[in-house]
Formats: structure tokens, C-alpha cells, sequence
């Protein structure tokens, strides 16, 4: 089934427009705490023509058992992050691109309720790792929670890295009610978080937070944006522009456009683009490489793979 064709959103639709590509990866301006948002690029006007995905590598560090999420460091090209699924201590793992293990990191201050997804980000020349909190299977939480913490350098492996301390974190309900989600992005520019519900049909939600700019012990809102005809949601990334959303299934991945004087609803009421992804066992993770166009995937299960869906050569 062609999802592209069956894209709806509480807003009216809109012609699908040409795909934006970008291959912005350097440092947004100002800082996580109290500086204006930065101003987007103007969009590329070429889209980004994928090829076939492909396995670069198997992860050497065989605690990863269910890779959830995944992120590209922002500080070293080739090195990524990832965490397992719930029933594992709240630690980040680092692997490169051969799949060797560059160390795990244990989140000070944080728990580990059900972590299924993370992103990275940079703000004010300073690149940060977001953790989501946010499963919830049988939609019962009374909140989720966001953690945010400084990247730490992790170039050759570390045998006993220090812990992580936590910049920002925050605690948020949805306005309607607890949501299963797996699904979830920073937006640096927008300075906003998304996230996108996970349910057992073809249809789910997006939703938008504002990025913690300070630890606070008032609950924070997620506003629904838009609704989504997309079968069951896994994982989610931003490009580091700002422009594009990448949302992953258990299938096939769909990218979302954002032009630069608007917000995410409106981005969400065209219909996505259908991105083809490798098979997998069970891929819940999907982050844009440091080129801000390259996707790259693990799967849950051992032994955990490492893919690249590269864009075709010009």
C-alpha cells in the first residue's frame, strides 16, 4: 500500500511539494537557556533520490539486545549513540561506524520507565543528547518525561566512562489523554520536540513540546498538531536544518517537508514521501547521518545490525 496517497490531517491538504534536501550539519546559533530561536535556512529546491539500504555493520557491544533509538553524534562524525528498550538501567551506549564499542555512559538522575527513543542536537555551539521516556503500551502513564544532556566526547572506546549528568529535564502529559509513543525529534530550529503516537491501526497523532530550556517542576503540554493516515509508527528524527521529518515504520520510512516559514501542522497536512528501508527484525530506531541526509537504522534482536540508506550519487 502507498501510503503517500492517504495522508490526513485535521488542516485541509495540500499539494505535495518538492522534497527538501539539505546537507546542513554545523551549529545553530544561540544558547539552550534563554537565547531567540535561530533563523531556518532557505530549502533546497532538489530532492534527495535514496538508494537501497544496506548493512555497514554488526554492533560488537552485545548489551545492546534492543536498540530503540539512535542518534549521530553531533561532536564526532561517525560515532552514534543508542539505549535499549524498557528493563535495562539508564545508560546510552556509543558504537561507530565499524560497530565497535566506544563505551556505555550511565544517565545520572534519570530513569528508565521505558525509553524508546533519542536525538541529538546542537544549540549555541554546544551538542546535546535528548532521551524520550515515552513508551506506554497500555496507555495508562500519568506523564512522560524528556532528558536532555550535554554530548560527552566518546572518539576511542572507554572502558569506564563518568556518569552523564542530566542538563534539563521535564515531565509532560498529552492534552488528550496518556498516548503509547516511539516517536520523537528535535526540532533546533523551531526550538520544539515532536513526537508521533504509536497505535495498533493506520492512524496516529503528532504532537509538539516546547524544548526544556531549564529544569522545572511543572508538567509540560504536548499540543496535537495534526493526524497522520501512517501504519504503526517506530522511531523518528529532524534534520539538522530543520526542514525535514523522518518517521519509520516496521516497513518503510516517510518523510515529511517542512517549508521555513512554517509550522509542523502545516508540514504534517501534505502527504509524505515514502523513503524504501532495508529489511530488519525489528527496527524501532532511525536518526539523519551527520551530512543531515544519510538515514541510518539498527534493528532490536541480537545480533544488532547497523544500516545505511544513502542517497544516490548525482
Amino acid at each position: 500500500m502507498d501510503y503517500t496517497s492517504v495522508m490526513r490531517s485535521p488542516r485541509r491538504l495540500f499539494p505535495l511539494q518538492a522534497l527538501a534536501a539539505a546537507l546542513l550539519a554545523g551549529t545553530v546559533p544561540g544558547a539552550l537557556h534563554g537565547a531567540p530561536a535561530a533563523k531556518p535556512p532557505a530549502a533546497p529546491t532538489l530532492p534527495v533520490t535514496y538508494g537501497p539500504g544496506r548493512e555497514i555493520a554488526k554492533l560488537a557491544n552485545t548489551a545492546i539486545t534492543e536498540s530503540s533509538g539512535i542518534a549521530c553524534s553531533r561532536s564526532t562524525p561517525g560515532v552514534f549513540w543508542t539505549h535499549n528498550d524498557s528493563g535495562s538501567p539508564p545508560q546510552l551506549h556509543a558504537f561507530n561506524m565499524k560497530g565497535e564499542d566506544l563505551g556505555t555512559w550511565r544517565v545520572q538522575g534519570a530513569e528508565a520507565v521505558d525509553w524508546e527513543d533519542m536525538a541529538s542536537f546542537t544549540l549555541g555551539g554546544r551538542h546535546y543528547l535528548l532521551i524520550a521516556d515515552v513508551g506506554d503500551n497500555k496507555a495508562e502513564r500519568s506523564h512522560g518525561t524528556i532528558y536532555i544532556a550535554i554530548e560527552p566526547p566518546a572518539v576511542a572506546p572507554q572502558p569506564k566512562p563518568p556518569p552523564l549528568s542530566l542538563a534539563s529535564r521535564m515531565d509532560f502529559t498529552y492534552e488528550d489523554g496518556p498516548h503509547n509513543c516511539e516517536s520523537t525529534a528535535v526540532d533546533p530550529v523551531r526550538r520544539e520536540i515532536l513526537l508521533v503516537s504509536k497505535t495498533g491501526g493506520a492512524e496516529c497523532k503528532a504532537y509538539v513540546l516546547p524544548l526544556p530550556l531549564e529544569k522545572s517542576p511543572k508538567k509540560a503540554v504536548a499540543k496535537a498538531v495534526a493526524t497522520l493516515s501512517l501504519p504503526t509508527t517506530s522511531a523518528m528524527d529532524v534534520s539538522p536544518d530543520g526542514l525535514r521529518a523522518v518517521i519509520l515504520t516496521y516497513g518503510d520510512a516517510f518523510e515529511f517537508t517542512r517549508q521555513a516559514a512554517e509550522d509542523w501542522g502545516k508540514a504534517f497536512s501534505r502527504p509524505p514521501r515514502q523513503i524504501r528501508m532495508p529489511p530488519r527484525a525489528q527496527g524501532e530506531s532511525v536518526c539523519y547521518g551527520p551530512d543531515g541526509v544519510t538515514l541510518y537504522l539498527t534493528s532490536e534482536k541480537l545480533p544488532t545490525p547497523l544500516l545505511e540508506v544513502p542517497p544516490e550519487a548525482r
